[in-house]
C-alpha cells in the first residue's frame, strides 16, 4: 500500500486533501467577501465625505485616492471570483495564470496611482522591469495552455 493511499479518502472521488483544500478555499471566499463589503463601505463613505465638503476631485488629488479605493475593490472581486471558480471546478487551488493576471492588475493600479513627480528613477525602472517580466510570464503561460496545431499542408 502506497503512502498516498493511506491519506486517500474516497468521498465523491476526492482525496482527503482535496476536501481540505475545498474547505480552505470556502473560508477564504468568506473572508475576502467580508473585506470586499468593508472596502465598498469605505468607498461610499469617502465619496459622501468628498461631496459633503465640496471637494473638487481634479484639483485636490482626491480623484486619485477614490480611484485607488475603487481599483482595490475590483482587484478583490477578481481575486474572489478566481477562488469561486476553483471551488466550482474542483480543479484544485487557484491556477498560476489567474494569479499572474491579478498581479498584472495590481501593477496597473500601482502605475495609475503613482505620483511620477516624486518617484525615483530606480522605482520607475523597477516597475517597468516588473511589467515586462509579468507580461513575458503571462505570454509563456498562455502559450503553453494553447494546444499545438500541426502545420497545414501547402499546395505546391
Amino acid at each position: 500500500m502506497l503512502l498516498f493511499d493511506v491519506f486517500r479518502k474516497r468521498a465523491g472521488g476526492r482525496t482527503a486533501y482535496e476536501g481540505f483544500e475545498q474547505v480552505v478555499l470556502g473560508i477564504l471566499v468568506f473572508i475576502i467577501s467580508l473585506i470586499i463589503v468593508y472596502s465598498l463601505i469605505l468607498v461610499v463613505i469617502d465619496l459622501a465625505d468628498h461631496f459633503n465638503t465640496g471637494i473638487i476631485f481634479v484639483e485636490t488629488g482626491a480623484l486619485k485616492d477614490t480611484f485607488g479605493l475603487i481599483l482595490t475593490v475590483i482587484i478583490l472581486l477578481e481575486f474572489n471570483h478566481s477562488i469561486v471558480l476553483a471551488l466550482r471546478q474542483r480543479a484544485g487551488a487557484v491556477q498560476v495564470r489567474i494569479i499572474v493576471l491579478i498581479t498584472i492588475i495590481v501593477l496597473a493600479r500601482k502605475l495609475v496611482l503613482l505620483d511620477y513627480t516624486e518617484a525615483s528613477a530606480e522605482t520607475l525602472l523597477g516597475l517597468g522591469g516588473l511589467a515586462l517580466s509579468l507580461g513575458g510570464l503571462y505570454w509563456l503561460i498562455s502559450d503553453r495552455d494553447q494546444p499545438r496545431r500541426a502545420p497545414s499542408p501547402t499546395m505546391d
